[in-house]
């Protein structure tokens, strides 16, 4: 699989379909790889281009800069910028899933002339306050492995076997996706980097101001902070099994989308949309063709 080296990183993906095909982008999230997307593929229209980044610490994406070293949201949104810029990519129909979710809402708020449609997946885009009383506690309960990853006891235990936290993850996120042995164990091999369980760690922590993030990316973490409104038009799914993340935030976020903002809940998924229901997701993508 091909690379491309920026001043950061080595960033690994997948490059289907013609050259000339209208740029469709898919980020995959946590814990998982760029085959999370097959079935959407498939489903997907001939003639376009799909490009599938590898995330940092996720196959061979891997920081090469040790000042860069971060999983901040805004060094994965820097690392999907320089992909789309090194393989001179126009404006892209953005789709992203968890991690990808966030990372692709970032990408659209720093840099709005790179995305013509975004498509994001269960992770909703907006500040905590938007959660209050019992549905911040919910979506507390859910994330409970955040904060365990913010504990020394945690991240020591996290380090040690990530594979455990991996296989919780994905029996109890979507609980009735059959996920066969040989898919999980893609998944596990994807993940099994030197960098993933630093990065992880460090992703959570920063995310819940439990630690700094890198100098280089100080200007772009100060513009994500303040949670700056997506001017581009955004269709948002969510699994209403979701075994990590509740709908509350989505159903209240509309004011920071005002190009527009398509909320699509679906009963009886899960947290993996795009494994569980791949034709609503390649739906939610075509109307950006």
């Amino acid at each position: 699989m091909p690379l491309v080296h920026t001043r950061s990183t080595e960033i690994e993906y997948l490059d289907e379909g013609p050259r000339t095909g209208t740029p469709v982008v898919l980020v995959h999230g946590f814990p998982d790889h760029p085959g999370t997307w097959d079935d959407v593929v498939a489903a997907l229209p001939d003639g376009l281009r799909v490009i599938r980044p590898f995330l940092r610490g996720v196959g061979g994406t891997r920081v090469v800069d040790p000042e860069a070293r971060s999983a901040q949201v805004a060094a994965l949104a820097t690392d999907l910028l320089d992909l789309l810029h090194e393989l001179d990519l126009g404006p892209v129909v953005l789709v992203g899933h968890d991690w990808g979710a966030r990372t692709s809402h970032a990408l659209a708020a720093l840099a709005p002339e790179a995305v013509s449609g975004l498509v994001t997946i269960a992770t909703a885009y907006g500040p905590s306050s938007l959660l209050q009383g019992e549905a911040a506690l919910d979506e507390v309960a859910g994330a409970w492995y955040r904060y365990w990853l913010c504990t020394e006891t945690g991240a020591d235990a996290f380090r040690q076997a990530p594979e455990d936290l991996v296989r919780w993850a994905w029996r109890h996120w979507s609980p009735s996706l059959p996920l066969s042995a040989d898919a999980l164990d893609e998944v596990l091999r994807a993940v099994d980097t030197d960098d993933f369980a630093d990065l992880v760690v460090h992703y959570y922590r920063h995310g819940t101001g439990e630690a700094p993030g890198s100098p280089r990316y100080e200007a772009a973490e100060a513009v994500l902070d303040a949670w700056p409104a997506i001017t581009v038009p955004t269709t948002f799914l969510i699994g209403l099994d979701d075994g990590c993340e509740t709908p509350t935030m989505a159903r209240a976020n509309a004011p920071w989308f005002p190009a527009g903002r398509r909320l699509v809940e679906l009963d009886g998924v899960g947290h993996f949309v795009q494994r569980e229901d791949p034709r609503a997701v390649a739906d939610a993508i075509a109307q950006y063709l």
